[in-house]
């Protein structure tokens, strides 16, 4: 099936950043769209700690203290190596308690696990009435002088998205460049990594 559709925004990827893009449009009443190749949040952890302009940026959404509660402040990371004599020795330590203090209402490192943050900002995204489509993939990106666009395939369907507007932002970490780098025919017109 080839569709043609219009949207005025694209988000290709639902780790922390494109739930966080997600979030900032819906507060701001821009229409967009959500894709995400797996068909749930993440299932392991691939980043552990979220920083206090994280945060603060949460606190504009409303719920920076509820992220706050659900992780834990960092006191310090210890850094060890395995020596000559196969013992473990402490190579270093790095203070994180009150790191911002005075800077920020979070003068800490919080350790929050990736794959909990998913979950939460997806449930974030789903008390405003926004889905992501699961299982939903960009085979094709282009730009041309009427805007972007997409083709994006799910279960067999292929269908080609239109935007006058030529945003479309990919989010999936490091594996947004190396699919759409800017030797291809089919760059993105906005990149954002994780």
């Amino acid at each position: 099936m080839h569709n043609l559709k219009s949207t005025p925004i694209l988000i290709v990827g639902a780790g922390p950043t494109g739930l966080v893009l997600a979030l900032s449009l819906a507060r701001r009443g821009v229409a967009f769209r959500i894709i995400d190749e797996h068909d749930g949040p993440g299932t392991e952890s691939r980043a552990m700690g979220v920083q206090a302009r994280t945060l603060e940026f949460y606190a504009q959404f409303g719920f920076a203290d509820e992220v706050v509660s659900q992780g834990i402040p960092a006191d310090k990371v210890h850094l060890r190596h395995h020596g000559h004599d196969n013992k473990d020795h402490e190579s270093a330590i790095f203070r994180l308690k009150n790191m911002g203090e005075g800077l920020t209402p979070f003068p800490f490192m919080l350790t929050y696990p990736q794959d909990v943050h998913e979950r939460f900002l997806e449930s974030k995204l789903a008390d405003l009435g926004i889905a992501i489509e699961r299982n939903t993939t960009l085979s094709a990106l282009s730009q041309d002088a009427n805007g972007v666009r997409a083709t994006v395939q799910n279960g067999g369907e292929s269908e080609t998205i239109l935007s006058d507007t030529s945003w479309a932002a990919t989010a999936r970490g490091a594996v947004s460049a190396k699919n759409f780098s800017s030797d291809s025919p089919a760059a993105p017109t906005s990149s954002s990594s994780t």
